[in-house]
């Protein structure tokens, strides 16, 4: 249910992974690395039919290496790693519940030419509701992220979404997305009692409640954020973590309260969390302005959004 995904590692959700890392932990005699993926496929399907309808679906996925690991095969610019355990749920428009991605070996590639951008792989098939589908992921980074092509951690960048591409395929025919979100690779740490704080960038979803009652959502990505547009009310809701066991949380945006309409647990993807606010029509015409998450009185990194 994924696509071609090139370099596993988009930061924003962060799965716990602990049944990958219990197997891995008792045959790494070195650290765990755990690449991150989180974002959403583009809206606009590349090519092929999109017949799993993941086209500007949220996703988040792990993979779990061990540090010493060594490669599979190797050529001038690249090493392969086989197996490399993934972990993951994503969202489709034709499923009630994300589908999960259960621990699942599929083959990982680090590239790094001497000119270019860098990128990493992920190439395997992947079971479901029975049927098996192979996915491929392509996601370029900035040229000097990667500081080898061993399994190493690397920091916290926005992918080229021009040239990152998820693409899933059975049989003789295959779809193409796009690619939006970041991509990092870390030391993995297990999840502590109360996960850092943090307010997520990606897939965030503009939610219009309309006066008949009925919502809509889209990606914010896909149209300016304009709340007097229309006498519809207009919520933003993000991914984040640390919020679910917080008994007091705030929100501001361009530095004005506005109002929280759930803050807990995500319904979508386990381990994280959401935050849904209201978007005041005061905030027309703001421009860029940072969201920021405050919970028991810590603050998260803020977020830019840009208001119309």
């Amino acid at each position: 249910m994924l696509v071609k995904m090139r370099s596993i590692a988009l930061t924003a959700a962060v799965l716990s992974g602990f049944a990958a890392t219990q197997n891995l932990g008792a045959t790494c005699s070195s650290t765990v690395i755990q690449y991150q993926a989180s974002g959403q496929f583009g809206a606009n399907v590349i090519s092929g039919d999109d017949k799993l309808k993941l086209a500007g679906e949220p996703f988040s996925i792990s993979l779990f290496a061990c540090e010493s690991s060594k490669p599979t095969k190797t050529g001038s610019d690249y090493s392969e790693y086989y197996p490399i355990e993934l972990e993951g749920q994503v969202k489709s428009a034709l499923l009630v519940t994300p589908y999960q991605i259960k621990p699942t070996p599929v083959a990982f590639i680090l590239v790094e030419p001497t000119t270019g951008v860098d990128a990493a792989e992920m190439e395997g098939p992947i079971t479901i509701e029975g049927s098996t589908i192979t996915i491929k992921g392509d996601l370029s980074l900035p040229a000097g992220t990667l500081t080898s092509q061993s399994i190493a951690p690397f920091a916290s960048v926005t992918i080229d979404t021009a040239k990152s591409v998820f693409t899933y395929s059975e049989g003789t025919e295959s779809t193409s997305l796009s690619v939006i979100g970041k991509a990092s690779a870390t030391v993995y740490t297990p999840t502590t009692v109360r996960d850092k704080l943090a307010l997520y960038p990606d897939a965030v979803q503009v939610i219009t409640v309309h006066a008949d009652g009925t919502q809509s959502a889209r990606a914010l990505q896909m149209a300016p954020l304009d709340p007097g547009a229309s006498p519809d009310k207009l919520m933003l809701q993000f991914y984040a973590s640390g919020v679910r066991d917080a008994s007091q949380v705030r929100v501001q945006i361009a530095g004005q309260d506005v109002a929280v309409r759930y803050a807990g647990a995500s319904g979508h993807f386990p381990g994280l969390d959401e935050v849904t606010v209201e978007v005041p029509r005061s905030l027309a015409g703001m421009g860029d302005a940072d969201v920021v998450l405050t919970a028991d009185g810590e603050a998260a990194g803020a977020v830019r959004i840009h208001i119309q």
